[in-house]
């Protein structure tokens, strides 16, 4: 790569693509989050308004600023649009910088670490798709899980960050984990405390991060489950019966681990 280019990508300009990469792409997150939870496709047709049915014009689709000018409503009908757009169109951005900033800002070999920007770019939103499909719909499609898994891990294997041994180990002790808690909380609840949906989530994260990644995200779950549900029950004076998604939980500890806990030695850290 010229030494200008790797100059320009570590100055604030390569930090404006890499926002401006991660704000369109957060906006075509948002059609996947909608359709997909509504067996739709994705592709057609063009964005419209589900009450009046107008197409919704170029002009009214830039990512955040959209929103911002119609504040919150469809320019035909007046019907109020979900902050959830305006929410993952900028915390894709926001996703989008960080990776910049651990990858590509500090390396070396800029060719390697552009490679990783896009394939954890990739990761990182199939997550927040998978997040917001949880959220919104309850719902861990198959359509995406059953191919991000081997997806996932043939980038891993590109990456060579870890051995092809330790990623398949990791798809499938985050998948067996998740299944074993599913069946003991049947055993012991009579309920369903996970989902299998949440088993395939831990898969794809384990095939791309290895099995260090699946311990990280399925121990620090709970703690962010904690952190969220319990506000929302004291203000909300709901009670220990409430229900949330749990696989943005999961989503949270793949993060932690990616940002914070990569290359840490566990083993280490804990003794």
């Amino acid at each position: 790569m010229p030494a200008e280019l790797e100059a320009l990508l570590k100055t604030p300009l390569g930090y404006f693509f890499a926002g401006l990469w991660g704000t369109i792409w957060g906006s075509f997150f948002n059609v996947c989050i909608h359709r997909v939870g509504l067996y739709e496709s994705v592709v057609r047709p063009r964005s419209r308004c589900p009450r009046c049915g107008i197409a919704i014009r170029a002009v009214d689709n830039i990512p955040i600023l959209s929103w911002l000018w119609l504040r919150g409503r469809c320019r035909g009908c007046g019907m109020r649009i979900s902050i959830r757009y305006p929410l993952v169109e900028a915390g894709t951005a926001l996703l989008a910088l960080a990776i910049w900033w651990r990858f590509v800002v500090s390396a070396d070999d800029l060719s390697v670490a552009l490679l990783r920007f896009f394939i954890y770019f990739a990761f990182v939103g199939t997550l927040i798709v998978l997040s917001g499909l949880d959220l919104e719909h309850t719902l861990i499609p198959d359509r995406i899980t059953y191919p991000a898994i081997p997806i996932f891990f043939i980038l891993g294997v590109v990456l060579r960050e870890h051995s092809p041994a330790e990623l398949a180990l990791g798809a499938v002790i985050g998948y067996a984990m998740t299944a074993v808690t599913i069946e003991l909380g049947y055993a012991i609840r009579g309920s369903e405390v996970m989902g299998y949906g949440d088993a395939k989530l831990l898969a794809i994260i384990g095939a791309l991060l290895g099995w260090h990644a699946v311990i990280v995200a399925f121990f620090v779950a709970p703690f962010v489950g904690l952190l969220v549900t319990l506000p929302i029950m004291f203000i909300g004076k709901k009670s220990f019966r409430l229900e949330i998604p749990y696989g943005p939980f999961l989503v949270a500890g793949g993060l932690a681990y990616l940002f914070v806990l990569r290359g840490i030695d566990l083993i280490e850290l804990i003794l």
